[in-house]
């Protein structure tokens, strides 16, 4: 054999290690005489036996055998070994030319045979094919591995950037939302200040030294502005609960009713304030949970309303109407939101979802909502949103389709 051949597999083998079995002595000898020069790791096994408990304690690129041993044979041991590790590779090292043996062997799938008497070259010539192999399925196995390392790292950072992009859409609402805080509070702030002022103003005054029954009359007074004031304070702290818990991202999926979150968005919303009429039917999932993160629905649902909203709005529709319903349909649960707005122009309504699109004018549109809003849907809930034109009411409809249990 020629020398290169002989520095080619040296240099290929090096980082190898290998079993080889034979229950006679002096050949186990030459074996590990010819193979420790290129191997790095050369285990010797004179019988199956051992070869085995060897195979249970550590690993080998190739295990070479003889067939004819004492106790378990060689085609025993290839046997139990390809039953614990089917990708084991084995050359066998026989004299046997028989043709059943043989037979077996293919059937197991060894990887080569080297003829008796055992010299340099025909391990040379048998082994550098079969390393050659291990060679290149270690190295697809590392451009594998590193393949799926950076699509962990691709969809990770994918992942974290979804989760921006759906808090900058939570905190584009910013200014909406405070205009909707001072909306509703100014209602319950009012009457809290009217109810102080009267009191404060009639104390004032001696109004009530100039009654008969000056206490009890005060005493009534007291009570009723009381419990004004109670009211006041008890809609001030849930309106304030409602926001905050809006702006939480949420860490877990959680089971919730999908109607209270929907009134919540709703209560949030206040959108009688705007003249604009909503209408929510959850008769048909009454006692219907969903199992998701509750937040990132509620944004989807604000999204669509507000959407919704600011259409019938800009559009400056008379009786102005919202429809909304929820309806269990067995593992899933279907949310319609339609407006009477007039709908979506063809030639824009499959651009809606798409990032930065926005049929506002630039200081009132983001263009992050509805395209969250799917992102939100779609990849963290596992559901479907798709929109449509509804000619039975005269504008947008928006369909979202969601599990109500675990997804895996």
């Amino acid at each position: 054999m020629q020398i290169e051949a002989v520095k080619q597999f040296k240099q290929m083998s090096q980082d190898c290690s290998i079993l080889m079995v034979d229950d006679e002595v002096d050949l186990t000898d030459n074996y590990l005489e010819i193979a420790k020069r290129f191997f790095k790791h050369v285990q010797i096994a004179n019988s199956a036996k051992e070869a085995l408990e060897y195979f249970q304690k550590d690993k080998y690129d190739l295990i070479y055998t003889d067939l004819n041993m004492p106790g378990m044979s060689g085609i025993e041991l290839i046997h139990t070994i390809k039953t614990l590790d089917p990708k084991q590779k084995f050359i066998v090292i026989s004299a046997s030319d028989d043709s059943d043996k043989l037979m077996k062997l293919l059937a197991m799938s060894i990887s080569g045979f080297i003829v008796k008497p055992f010299n340099l070259d025909n391990f040379i010539h048998v082994s550098m094919e079969q390393v050659s192999i291990l060679l290149q399925s270690r190295l697809i196995q590392e451009q594998t591995d590193q393949l799926h390392q950076d699509l962990k790292k691709v969809t990770q950072e994918k992942q974290i950037q979804e989760d921006m992009l759906i808090q900058q859409s939570k905190l584009a609402q910013t200014g909406e939302m405070i205009s909707m805080i001072a909306h509703q509070w100014r209602q319950p702030l009012s009457s809290i200040t009217t109810v102080l002022s009267t009191l404060k103003t009639r104390l004032e005054l001696g109004l009530y030294d100039e009654l008969e029954d000056p206490v009890s009359t005060f005493t009534s007074d007291f009570t009723a502005a009381y419990e004004t004031l109670e009211e006041a304070a008890v809609f001030l702290t849930t309106t304030i609960d409602d926001f905050r818990n809006f702006y939480r991202p949420d860490n877990e999926a959680k089971s919730f009713k999908a109607c209270d979150a929907m009134k919540s968005v709703l209560g949030m919303l206040n959108l009688g304030l705007s003249k604009i009429e909503v209408k929510l039917d959850c008769t048909h999932c009454i006692n219907s949970s969903v199992y998701t993160f509750e937040s990132e629905l509620k944004q989807v649902f604000m999204s669509i309303i507000n959407n919704a909203a600011d259409a019938l709005q800009e559009k400056s529709i008379e009786e102005a109407k919202i429809y909304i319903s929820l309806k269990d349909e067995g593992e899933n649960l279907l949310i319609s939101i339609i407006d009477n707005a007039g709908g979506i122009a063809n030639n824009i309504i499959d651009k809606i979802f798409l990032p930065y699109f926005s049929t506002k004018n630039e200081k009132n549109g983001t263009g992050l909502g509805l395209h969250m809003a799917k992102t939100i849907i779609e990849n963290h809930v596992h559901g479907s949103l798709s929109v449509q034109n509804s000619t039975r009411f005269g504008g947008a409809e928006f369909k979202i389709n969601i599990p109500k249990s675990e997804q895996g």
